[in-house]
């Protein structure tokens, strides 16, 4: 049904939580690559994900993202690809099962099946400041809305179509993507992590079809304890609860692991939403 792509460095621990939670609540997903670009010390750290994650398969990020990407979907199973970045967290059961054909048949106009967005997103959360972004134009459509991204201003999570944090796209819209994005890269030499990747993908926003579809209720977010990137410095992480990469991957190496039923997921209200993951260690 779903093939689930997940950018990874140098975060075995949080990692290990997305892993769980979208194996316990992503029921459509069946298929799982996980792109992974790790430092020599964390290589064990990468094994043990592996080993304990059977039936993940495990990618190594290449000279070009774009050409990974490519790859990966070309040989993919299934005709829909979902993209996940591994501090995002998927704390709500999400199935339709046949039903992702009929979402993105001509008639809803859909660009993507956007999974963080619901009726309970109303923030925004940019460089440490809050901000109002309610859904205030979108039509109801069983249990889905359908969106019309154009309604909405730049910036705004209800226009941002092309993200990396539990975004489902036709197989077809994302190999015709990264083929293009694979020659640029060649000819201007693209940073190459998933955030420079997510940007160069906003070239096609203006050429995609108009709706976002998403449940009335998100099931992913991302929390964004640390950083682990040297792209992308502006992005807000760590303002609530901070926590430095070595102190987690000790953590993970010491055989602990976070229970995601251990967090509290009541309030998630936008997007990208720290939350005090090491509550859920046992």
């Amino acid at each position: 049904m779903i093939t689930s792509i997940v950018f990874s460095k140098d975060r075995p621990l949080q990692l290990d939580l997305l892993l769980n939670s979208a194996e316990y609540n992503f029921i459509d997903c069946d298929e799982m690559f996980v792109v992974e670009k790790y430092s020599e010390e964390y290589k064990d750290s990468l094994d043990i994900i592996f080993e304990e994650h059977k039936n993940v398969r495990h990618h190594r990020q290449s000279s070009s993202i774009y050409r990974d990407i490519y790859d990966i979907s070309s040989f993919a199973k299934n005709d829909f690809i979902c993209f996940f970045t591994d501090d995002d967290i998927f704390y709500d059961r999400f199935f339709i099962g046949p039903f992702y054909k009929e979402i993105f048949e001509e008639k809803y106009n859909t660009c993507c099946l956007s999974l963080r967005l619901g009726l309970n997103i109303f923030k925004r959360s940019h460089n440490g400041a809050e901000g109002e972004d309610r859904p205030y134009m979108y039509h109801e459509c069983g249990d889905f809305m359908l969106v019309p991204k154009t309604c909405y201003g730049y910036g705004s999570y209800w226009s941002y179509s092309h993200s990396l944090d539990g975004h489902i796209f036709r197989k077809e819209t994302i190999i015709n993507i990264m083929d293009e994005l694979s020659y640029l890269d060649d000819k201007f030499n693209f940073k190459q992590t998933p955030n420079e990747l997510e940007a160069q993908m906003q070239r096609y926003w203006a050429l995609s079809e108009n709706n976002i579809v998403c449940p009335k209720r998100s099931c992913v977010f991302n929390s964004p304890n640390n950083r682990v990137s040297d792209t992308h410095t502006e992005n807000s992480y760590g303002d609530t609860f901070k926590y430095e990469a070595k102190n987690l991957l000790d953590i993970f190496i010491a055989g602990k692991r976070i229970n995601f039923d251990l967090l509290d997921f009541q309030n998630i209200n936008c997007p990208h939403q720290e939350v005090d993951i090491l509550k859920g260690l046992p």
